[in-house]
């Protein structure tokens, strides 16, 4: 039965996001009688990326100096959208755009049933039992937290994944952020039930916490952009020695290779300055940024044991690079590609010393 529980749900997460979307009032752009929303009562929505403040780019729009609101980076008043930094546009109405909508909602069922198919071969290989739950304790102070941390990452980075595509399908704004982080905390949910019939682990209550909240702050990042659009949840991986060294107990897939990895908070300095220094601060150094790591070493051959690693390194976000900016794909990609902590200067702080250098 587990087997196809995996699927089953996130059919289930589909078809209520499709519902919910239903319910939502589709505004009409082809409608002459539509109204555009006006540019003050447009600019005082509340915008995941209201807050950065940038000249209009639309001709027809008063002069800024007269209507002093804040817009999102590159922004672009079309029909009552915000262009945003990652490509998608932020709709005050949804205007839904059926072929893209079903080809996002196939695309997440293939991509679902593969990565499901794949984890079968690693991890589900092994003798199924009844439902039942982790000892939260003795769960969460397995493999140093990695996993836990790992699951926070993977739940934000779905959630803000599927908003953007939502988003692309003409979505609403507000709508498409409580879609991806339901999409996310649900598409992680599925991991963990089926977790819940496998003889050797089951269903971690510390997985679910930390599912969502990832989740969480990617709803919170949205919704309180000033406070915490500066802060990025980040990964790099390299092939640890454990796994060159056949530690683990069986032969891992990169998923299972906990000592290769690292958990990164880049925070970018850039966001929270003042208008003012903005302004006179070199375009250069804008995308550059601080960035604490988090890993662990040790635990191949005894998860309960090891220690961990904490890094602190320069980071670049990608985003603030103003290279194709015209192409709203190549912001998208950039926006995904800045989820990866590119191999920097850092240095290692560890229970036997420091070491810095060239890390990823």
């Amino acid at each position: 039965m587990f087997t196809n529980l995996y699927r089953y749900i996130l059919i289930i997460t589909l078809l209520g996001n499709v519902y919910l979307i239903a319910q939502n009032p589709v505004q009409d752009s082809t409608n002459s009688d539509t109204k555009t929303p006006s540019l003050i009562s447009v600019s005082e929505q509340k915008t995941p990326e209201s807050n950065h403040k940038t000249d209009y780019n639309n001709s027809s729009t008063p002069d800024s100096e007269n209507y002093n609101q804040e817009m999102p980076i590159n922004s672009t008043i079309i029909n009552s959208e915000f262009q945003m930094s990652d490509g998608t546009y932020w709709k005050m109405n949804t205007e839904l755009n059926t072929p893209r909508f079903w080809g996002i909602m196939g695309g997440i069922l293939v991509v679902d049933f593969a990565a499901y198919m794949y984890q079968r071969e690693i991890w589900y290989t092994e003798e199924t039992t009844d439902f039942h739950t982790l000892d939260f304790s003795d769960d969460w102070q397995k493999w140093q937290q990695m996993d836990k941390v790992g699951h926070f990452t993977n739940a934000f980075f779905m959630s803000d994944l599927t908003a953007k595509l939502y988003r692309w399908a003409g979505i609403a704004g507000e709508s498409s952020v409580w879609y991806g982080a339901l999409t996310g905390w649900l598409w992680m949910l599925q991991i963990e039930i089926s977790d819940g019939f496998m003889a050797d682990w089951g269903f971690s209550w510390g997985d679910l916490l930390t599912n969502t909240l990832g989740s969480a702050f990617f709803v919170l990042q949205q919704f309180n952009y000033d406070l915490f659009g500066g802060i990025h949840p980040k990964f790099s991986w390299h092939k640890s020695e454990a796994w060159d060294n056949g530690e683990y107990w069986h032969d891992p897939a990169f998923i299972e290779d906990y000592e290769g990895m690292t958990f990164w908070l880049a925070v970018n300095p850039h966001h929270y300055f003042p208008d003012d220094l903005k302004k006179n601060y070199p375009d250069w150094l804008a995308p550059f940024g601080i960035a604490v790591g988090y890993s662990a070493k040790d635990i191949a051959s005894n998860p309960w044991g090891g220690y961990n690693e904490i890094f602190i390194g320069l980071d670049i976000d990608i985003t603030k690079i103003s290279v194709g900016d015209d192409l709203d794909w190549f912001r998208f990609i950039k926006s995904e590609l800045n989820f990866l902590r590119m191999p920097l200067p850092a240095v290692r702080i560890t229970p036997s010393g420091v070491w810095y250098g060239i890390y990823f």
